[in-house]
């Protein structure tokens, strides 16, 4: 049976693979991996990876790694156009995506989400503001 560390190290007693922050080598190994079998085997690449599920594999190449996604700050004009999808399509983070070459379906529902806690935020501001000004006048 696996032993299970701390949270970064954790191992999962199941499948004997761990949980939590990948490292650096991780990446190295997984980007060396898929040059050598393509992005499809996932599991030929879990088993030669040796420390990772062919899910958890598959998810951080697509999500982190691969080489046509952009790191860059969401700009402007791609929020808007997420705003502008979200309004006509719904929450289909895969399909706003694919209209937006180099994000990933993650980054996209990120932006959303992060849009949507900053607009929350600045509501709940303007409104105690409101009110102690509004209070403060009596």
């Amino acid at each position: 049976m696996a032993e299970t560390g701390t949270a970064a190290t954790a191992v999962s007693p199941i499948e004997g693979h761990r949980r939590g922050p990948w490292s650096q080598a991780e990446d190295d190994k997984l980007i060396a991996l898929v040059g050598e079998h393509g992005g499809l085997n996932w599991v030929r690449i879990s088993i030669s990876l040796g420390t990772r599920s062919p899910k958890q594999c598959r998810e951080r190449f697509h999500q982190n790694l691969k080489p046509s996604l952009s790191h860059e700050p969401i700009s402007a004009n791609e929020g808007a156009f997420i705003i502008d999808c979200v309004h006509k399509i719904g929450k289909r983070w895969a399909e706003i995506a694919r209209q937006m070459p180099g994000r990933s379906d993650n980054a996209v529902k990120n932006w959303w989400n992060g849009n949507q806690n900053r607009s929350k935020r600045s509501e709940a501001r303007r409104r105690n503001s409101y009110l102690s000004a509004a209070t403060s006048t009596f």
